[in-house]
């Protein structure tokens, strides 16, 4: 262990200890921890963590293999009395390596109140540090206030308000055949024009802390090839959809759709001048397109900056799930 996050451990004052997190050995009471902690979360969002982390931690040894593409592999957690009762986890981001994200920071319920949570949170910051990251981001319910003053004390900021709102299957709107709306596919060449779109389309803020690329939006006969993969190795296949008008992509919208486990992915995207016209029809375009898919719930993130798009999807049969604060804590 470095000698920056020794020293951070040893400032402890509390019963118990802080070690680096072994998936081998943590991630069974991982997943109870987080089942415990979370319990109200999960249920509301249908999330599948704690089934897959238990399903991997039959793996053992096997994890190690692994290690490299698991979502929580790194992290630090509270063990007291025997029992892994704290947990924070890290991850390096792969694109922008810089970057790091912060999640699952939890406290089992009779342990909390005595600043487990905050010594996690500051090893976890120091770790950051020791491998010369610049920049923290994680996301918290709106309505956790005491872990929103928890990394507002640290210095984490908030950026961005997604609103994560599901469209259950039974609230499928009926739509018989194409829109009146100028809708179209994607098409090969679109590549460029849907990247300035999507910049156009996101805040300032975001845009700083979660750069975009370009070459992730290019739609060339090799893209064309990976989604021929998707489909066949892991059951989705991206439906997507645009609005163009005097040669400019001024909307576009798109559904992650999935064969064997929902829900399936919506994102929607609009030029500022542009909102309020496209959402509807976008969205009504785009679940046509998926109607021969299993019928699994809808779910979508939509900015707080993006009101047109939240009262569309309202209208349309949307629920508000969670409000979720975007934050982020700069070390450069």
């Amino acid at each position: 262990m470095n000698p920056m996050i020794a020293q951070a451990l040893r400032k402890r004052s509390l019963p118990g200890h802080i070690r680096p997190f072994n998936p081998v050995r943590d991630l069974g009471a991982l997943a109870g921890l987080i089942e415990e902690a979370f319990r109200e979360e999960l249920a509301i969002t249908g999330s599948s963590i704690v089934r897959d982390m238990r399903q991997m931690a039959f793996l053992g040894p096997l994890l190690w293999a692994t290690r490299p593409v698991m979502p929580f592999s790194a992290g630090y957690v509270w063990i007291e009395k025997g029992r892994l009762v704290g947990n924070v986890s890290l991850n390096q981001e792969a694109e922008h390596p810089f970057t790091w994200v912060l999640s699952n920071v939890a406290v089992s319920p009779e342990f909390r109140g005595r600043g487990i949570a905050g010594q996690l949170l500051d090893v976890a910051i120091t770790h950051v540090r020791r491998n010369r990251g610049q920049r923290i981001l994680l996301q918290v319910r709106a309505d956790n206030h005491v872990a929103l003053a928890l990394y507002r004390h640290r210095g984490f900021v908030t950026f961005d308000t997604l609103h994560e709102l599901n469209l259950a299957t039974h609230n499928w709107p009926l739509i018989l055949g194409p829109t009146k709306a100028p809708l179209r596919r994607v098409g090969l060449r679109d590549g460029q024009r849907l990247y300035q779109l999507v910049v156009a389309s996101t805040p300032r803020e975001v845009l700083l802390r979660r750069p975009l690329r370009s070459r992730d939006f290019r739609r060339g006969p090799w893209w064309r090839l990976g989604q021929g993969f998707q489909l066949a190795f892991n059951g989705q296949q991206l439906f997507e959809l645009v609005v163009e008008q005097q040669g400019e992509l001024v909307a576009y919208g798109s559904i992650k759709a999935h064969l064997f486990q929902g829900p399936h992915e919506l994102a929607l995207y609009v030029l500022p001048g542009q909102r309020g016209r496209w959402e509807s029809p976008l969205v009504e375009g785009l679940i046509n397109l998926i109607q021969g898919m299993p019928r699994y719930d809808l779910r979508a993130y939509i900015s707080a900056s993006h009101p047109e798009g939240l009262r569309a999807l309202g209208q349309l049969g949307f629920e508000t799930l969670r409000v979720l604060e975007q934050m982020s804590l700069e070390l450069a």
